[in-house]
């Protein structure tokens, strides 16, 4: 994917999301901060996704064997490298994907809470409006 069109679509997203939370309507701001928490998520990918030069931590520049394969395994240092066709292959960090599936769960189990909370608003006052109900409450 072109980092310039990613670039583009995660400022989309947070334009949209931000525009959103602006507004009065309490389901338009819970919308708006689940897009612009998917925002986040996707500039976090590809802040880890998309950068230059990176190798495979575990895999050093070892012997060649036949056909040009490179296996680099030496169990006394605790390395344990896979069989690759070119010493160093491009990877993406694992951590960055653990951290943004991290996210997206927390960012569901909020948003069930505030759905919770919105919809326990409604029933109270009968609107889901923010200006409505800052009138109704005093």
């Amino acid at each position: 994917m072109n980092n310039t069109l990613l670039a583009l679509t995660i400022s989309l997203l947070f334009g949209m999301g931000t525009f959103l939370i602006l507004r009065r309507d309490i389901m338009k701001v819970i919308i708006g901060f689940g897009i612009v928490s998917h925002a986040i998520n996707l500039y976090i990918v590809a802040s880890g996704a998309f950068t230059e030069g990176k190798l495979v931590p575990i895999l050093k520049h070892g012997q060649e064997l036949e056909q040009g394969l490179t296996y680099n395994d030496n169990l006394t240092a605790g390395v344990v490298a896979p069989i690759t066709k070119a010493p160093c292959t491009e990877f993406v960090d694992p951590l960055v994907q653990a951290l943004v599936l991290t996210a997206i769960v927390i960012g569901l189990a909020t948003t069930a809470f505030i759905l919770t909370l919105a919809y326990r608003t409604y029933e109270e006052y009968g609107t889901t409006d923010l200006e409505e109900i800052r009138r109704l409450w005093g």
